[in-house]
């Protein structure tokens, strides 16, 4: 009797296909291995030209999840893809897109950035307010500096206004970007660094930080508008109140109080300096060394910045002495990630070539490269969050408030090998390198 059965199915490898793996990444990012990631990347390679805008951004999101940095072909096609149809975009694509770049130190073109600030403007109802504050955040971080006028003088104050509002339950976190976003969309661009002489009164330090630690002159409420500043509608009493509420204090991150006092310190607010000296003890104080210990070194540059321009008088010396041990910690863990960081990039750019090699992908590998430099792409993955502006700011606004870690051994030792390593020092300007070495912050 002849077999019914049909002819051989031909198996499928599941390990080769595009969408399953993309799926067991995306579920669950911290299981994902290295080898498995590292498939994930090839796969997208070699798949780039058949994948639409939202699927590269699906990729960018699950690979920002974990600790893996793609390869820059990647991560510039899927700019390249955001920026041209960004019109369309809905808010969760906004968010993703936004935190992908930041979390790999991308900065888009100026027209990407253009995109995405006429985008948040047509979305920003749809946005749920959480959601809202960290993608403006993420934002910032990929470059934005301006908002629509309309965004400014009404969406941003509206939004914080309810979020403000006692029946409104806002997360600390949410709260903090918030007001962060304000000072920084809402304040004028930042002076040029003041000169050493004046470092006593009011150094800003450098500003090449990838969140903005522009200042503002003092002004009686947030309400008041001038300069380009956002004209918030709510009042700089119940702003301040709202922050004086013990329980809202127990659930802030430190990261939330940073960028609180950086942000008030942007556009221009003066608390009382025992409402400044509440929130700077909870991240300084004796019994608080973890809270300023958890910071990288962009909130340690801002909040070095902000205790500048808010603090009246002296910090107590046990204040800037957890400051600097914080700091450099973060200095010595450079030093400890930088090498596997490095290799991490060396082996992430030849998968790359060889997957695009041989599709004519010569031109776009070079392309790619070419987009990335410091501050962008890969380069502020190696450092860990400790990118060369960051610690710049650091430095400088530390020795705005009195003090110098390179007064002793270890901790001009720990400043100088920083400098010394991974073309940090040649990443800043003429001029941060002039003010740093006036400091005696070299890498000599």
């Amino acid at each position: 009797m002849p077999s019914r059965a049909g002819p051989a199915q031909m198996k499928i490898n599941h390990q080769d296909n595009f969408h399953l793996v993309l799926h067991a990444v995306y579920k669950n990012p911290p299981d994902a291995t290295q080898e498995q990631l590292s498939h994930l990347e090839g796969l997208t390679l070699r798949r780039l030209d058949e994948l639409n805008v939202d699927a590269l951004i699906t990729v960018m999101y699950a690979f920002a999840r974990t600790s893996y940095h793609p390869s820059p072909v990647l991560i510039s096609r899927m700019a390249a893809a955001t920026e041209a149809d960004m019109a369309s975009f809905t808010p969760r694509q906004l968010e993703h897109a936004a935190w992908s770049l930041a979390h790999v130190r991308h900065r888009p073109s100026p027209t990407w950035l253009d995109n995405f600030a006429c985008a948040l403007e047509v979305n920003w109802d749809y946005f749920r307010p959480a959601q809202l504050a960290a993608t403006l955040v993420d934002a910032a971080a990929c470059g934005l500096a301006t908002l629509p006028a309309a965004t400014l003088a009404d969406q941003l104050p509206a939004s914080m206004r309810k979020a403000a509002a006692p029946d409104a339950a806002t997360a600390p976190s949410t709260m903090a970007r918030l007001v962060w976003s304000a000072g920084h969309f809402g304040s004028p661009p930042a002076p040029a660094p003041a000169p050493a002489s004046s470092a006593s009164s009011q150094r800003p330090g450098p500003q090449a930080a990838p969140i903005s630690a522009s200042g503002a002159d003092a002004a009686p409420a947030l309400g008041a508008a001038g300069g380009g500043r956002v004209r918030v509608q709510v009042r700089e009493e119940e702003l301040l109140s709202w922050w004086e509420d013990e329980a809202v204090l127990e659930a802030a991150a430190p990261e939330d109080l940073v960028l609180v006092l950086h942000g008030l310190a942007s556009l221009g607010v003066r608390p009382t300096p025992a409402w400044t000296s509440r929130l700077l003890g909870r991240l300084l104080g004796r019994s608080r060394a973890e809270a300023v210990g958890a910071l990288d070194a962009r909130h340690l540059g801002l909040l070095g910045w902000a205790a500048l321009k808010l603090v009246e008088g002296q910090l107590p010396r046990e204040w800037l002495e957890a400051y600097m041990q914080a700091l450099r910690a973060r200095l010595r863990g450079v030093a400890a990630g930088a090498a596997a960081g490095q290799a991490g990039v060396g082996t992430a750019g030849a998968e790359a070539a060889g997957a695009v090699g041989g599709q004519g992908g010569e031109g776009l590998v070079a392309a790619a490269a070419a987009g990335v430099g410091s501050g962008s792409g890969l380069a502020g993955a190696e450092h860990g969050g400790a990118e060369p502006g960051d610690v710049a700011l650091a430095l400088s606004s530390l020795a705005g408030l009195g003090a110098h870690m390179a007064g002793g051994a270890e901790g001009a030792a720990d400043v100088a090998a920083y400098w010394r390593g991974g073309g940090r020092w040649a990443a800043l300007s003429a001029e941060e390198q002039t003010l740093l070495r006036i400091l005696g912050y070299g890498p000599a």
